[in-house]
């Protein structure tokens, strides 16, 4: 088996946009993630295929950067490709385009692979490996290193964990942390264009947790520092930098 591109299509709809009209980063994300698993269903390594197993994909980073946010209503084509494996870590890429054939956005993930019953990453398993990657498409420039730490929060929430949060996967949605960090910013922010998001998961949260969600300002006044921790066990679940663009893009 082969691992070739392919395209999906979607129409931004009125519940995934904001005042602006434009789709949110979170609705984004959710159409690539549903583009790689209609890619994988292609070659049998589903989500689905890999449950029917005791195993899962989880997303251990993801780099999401936007050069124009698509309009409620717009139909757009999100192309994605498996870039690379690289030890137990396997790579997928993503191109926004809109009907006209304009780059509106572009993203790198990083995918691993976990036992269900144990909750423990595990090797890559050889039906997955068996899956050759074609070269067809030049790789985007990797998400690597670490993410400056957040030292001083300037902002902070705190998110329970509820029903509608958690996934196939029985834990808190990927989505959702990247929800729960862009509602812990005050409205001037929010009124500003988010231009780039790179997003580590460190750990899962699941179903009765409390998430505490704090953020401040990072290298310049344009980049923001985000950091969310389990309240029951301390543990960092997720770190993240946001770049923002005081100039709003165009929409």
């Amino acid at each position: 088996m082969k691992s070739y591109p392919s395209k999906s299509q979607f129409i931004v709809r009125s519940s995934e946009i904001d005042y602006h009209g434009n789709a949110t980063i979170p609705a984004l994300v959710s159409y690539m993630q549903e583009a790689a698993w209609e890619n994988t269903h292609s070659m049998g390594i589903s989500m689905y295929d890999l449950l029917e197993r005791g195993l899962t994909w989880v997303l251990q980073r993801m780099r999401v950067e936007m050069f124009r946010y698509p309009k409620h209503g717009e139909t757009i084509v999100v192309e994605t490709w498996a870039s690379g494996r690289e030890r137990v870590f396997l790579h997928r890429d993503f191109r926004i385009y809109s009907s006209k054939n304009e780059l509106l956005g572009q993203a790198t993930s990083v995918w691993l692979v976990m036992d269900v019953i144990k909750r423990q990453l595990v090797s890559v398993p050889d039906f997955i490996m068996e899956v050759e990657v074609v070269p067809t498409h030049e790789p985007l420039p990797l998400a690597k290193g670490k993410l400056p730490q957040l030292q001083e929060p300037a902002y902070t929430q705190r998110m329970p964990v509820r029903w509608h949060d958690i996934d196939l996967n029985r834990h808190v949605t990927n989505t959702r942390y990247l929800q729960w960090i862009l509602d812990t910013l005050p409205t001037e922010i929010l009124e500003k264009q988010l231009h780039e998001v790179d997003i580590i998961y460190k750990a899962e949260s699941l179903l009765g947790d409390t998430v505490l969600s704090e953020a401040g300002t990072g290298e310049t006044e344009t980049i923001l520092l985000h950091k969310l921790t389990s309240q029951q066990t301390g543990k960092e679940l997720v770190q993240a930098r946001t770049v923002w663009e005081f100039k709003k893009l165009e929409g």
